[in-house]
């Protein structure tokens, strides 16, 4: 059974009237995500949508502010503790898809140079993976490799997640990948979210 392609041109953006509706219509259109449970963190609306297929934990994370402006949109799934942790500190600004200005301030204003940009991040999904070194089922480490629109953009982050092994040991100490009884595993990360087919 073929997939229905979501269609959002110029005409069709103009129907929308904030990042909220957009969101929603595109997800849950999409037949990949749930409708959404919604929080209220201070002054900012979150909607954490659920994913439709079976067994996979993937969530969608759409924070708003009062005014309108799009904070973030997380991708989270508990299978990629290095990769929840790095867009733990992801925030949207300004100036992200302006290509003459560079950060800003907090927020993505609703206007179509942004959607463009963000309906771009939901189409082509996540590009990299997540090396993970795990002890009894637990993962101690997690090297996350990220693929950006072109080499120049590809970067790395590491993360410890072992509590029992105090600072000195983290830098003096032993590397976990070293260690005895620990295994590799490494995930690629368009298996956690692979994008949503949106036609332009």
């Amino acid at each position: 059974m073929s997939k229905e392609v979501l269609t959002f041109t110029t005409e069709k953006m103009h129907k929308y009237k904030s990042w909220k509706e957009l969101i929603n219509r595109v997800l849950i259109d999409s037949g990949d995500f749930l409708n959404p449970k919604n929080v209220i963190k201070g002054e900012t609306r979150i909607e954490i949508f659920k994913s439709t297929k079976q067994n996979s934990l993937t969530e969608i994370r759409a924070a708003y502010m009062e005014n309108d402006f799009l904070i973030y949109l997380h991708i989270f799934n508990p299978r990629v503790p290095g990769y929840n942790k790095y867009v733990e500190n992801e925030y949207f600004y300004y100036y992200d898809f302006d290509d003459k200005n560079s950060y800003g301030d907090p927020g993505l204003k609703f206007n179509k140079q942004n959607t463009d940009g963000v309906l771009s991040l939901l189409k082509t999904g996540l590009k990299g993976k997540e090396v993970q070194y795990l002890k009894d089922n637990k993962v101690l480490k997690s090297r996350l490799y990220i693929k950006g629109v072109n080499s120049k953009f590809n970067f790395s982050y590491t993360y410890d997640f072992s509590k029992k092994r105090g600072f000195w040991n983290r830098i003096l100490g032993q590397r976990i990948e070293k260690m005895s009884g620990i295994e590799e595993r490494e995930i690629d990360l368009v298996t956690i979210f692979s994008g949503i087919e949106i036609s332009s």
